[in-house]
């Protein structure tokens, strides 16, 4: 099932072969976001909390993978000359009238093409078709998301609220130090 085109291009739903493809692309997206972390919280934080296994790349995978065995009509892929190069999930509330993008990514090869922005409006398209009233997706502030928050505004999201994660390491407080 087609469900657009785009300069040679097919948008479509995920079948069980784009699995190896989709994770390749998954881990590449997310490699300069987890760096990110790691330097944002620094090392303790990071391997304590965020990638507490150091399996971040599984975890993202089985993520996706996950979603396609719960909802496989709600995973697609962008395929071009029979290579998948971009991949979206997403999530219908109809009882709020929310459709929700998850994950989802281009591969570098084919970052800055407007590949995203393509997966996103479709997908927004589905949700209008659905009757669905709103659309959200979630992204972060660090410069690991800046090509996702580029995409997402040019898809047409355009209200924000920031959110801010603050980390300590508490063994670097001087107990004296703490008010009574």
């Amino acid at each position: 099932m087609t469900i657009a085109t785009r300069g040679g291009a097919v948008l479509r739903p995920a079948v069980a072969t784009d699995w190896p493809r989709v994770d390749a692309i998954a881990i590449a997206c997310w490699e300069p976001i987890f760096e990110s972390y790691r330097e944002m919280q620094g090392e303790a934080i990071y391997g304590a909390v965020t990638d507490p296994d150091g399996d971040w790349r599984q975890r993202k995978c089985d993520q996706v993978r996950g979603q396609f065995a719960r909802a496989p009509a709600t995973v697609w892929v962008v395929e071009l000359a029979g290579e998948v190069l971009g991949f979206v999930t997403f999530h219908l509330d109809a009882q709020r009238s929310v459709g929700q993008i998850g994950n989802n990514g281009v591969h570098p090869d084919h970052a800055g093409q407007g590949w995203g922005t393509f997966m996103y409006r479709h997908v927004l398209q589905h949700f209008r078709a659905r009757g669905l009233r709103f659309a959200t997706v979630g992204t972060g502030l660090d410069r690991g998301h800046a090509a996702a928050r580029r995409a997402y505004e040019a898809a047409g999201f355009d209200r924000a609220v920031p959110k801010v994660d603050y980390w300590q390491e508490l063994e670097q407080l001087n107990p004296g130090s703490v008010p009574d």
